[in-house]
């Protein structure tokens, strides 16, 4: 069971998520952090690009989260994009929300909400998976 700030924060993740898949197709991937006292923040990249690479997004997100739980200004965070992967008891890739949740207590996930673009526009999710990530942003530092 994933601690209960990454449900906080996956559960502010999706919704937005879905919705942009809903009303453009497609997103951008953007992040959410949870402060020392609980609040969460949402959070995107910009590197001066209109239409970046998600990857350089990602990248962006990822440095930059890194560098504030090594200042201790995290507790939680997490970046959401889109991927393609085969959910459990498939044989093929789908399309899928992919939420990259983290915690300064050390546990690190992916979860994925598996969904398919129905031919009259709207979007039919599957039942969500979660995998082990290795830590990125909550990553140890040796101490002097």
């Amino acid at each position: 069971m994933a601690h209960p700030d990454l449900n906080q924060l996956l559960n502010s993740l999706l919704p937005f998520a879905k919705r942009m898949l809903a009303e453009h197709g497609e997103f951008y991937p953007f992040g959410r952090t949870m402060k020392p006292n609980g609040e969460i923040v949402a959070l995107g990249a910009y590197e001066g690009d209109e239409h970046p690479p998600s990857q350089n997004v990602i990248d962006l997100m990822t440095q930059a989260f890194g560098q504030q739980a090594k200042m201790g200004q995290l507790r939680a965070a997490a970046i959401c994009y889109n991927v393609r992967t085969i959910p459990p008891g498939q044989t093929e890739k789908s399309d899928a929300v992919c939420a990259s949740l983290e915690h300064q207590s050390g546990e690190a996930l992916n979860v994925f909400v598996p969904y398919q673009k129905a031919t009259d526009g709207g979007i039919r999710y599957m039942q969500l998976f979660a995998t082990a990530r290795t830590p990125q942003f909550f990553v140890l530092h040796e101490t002097s």
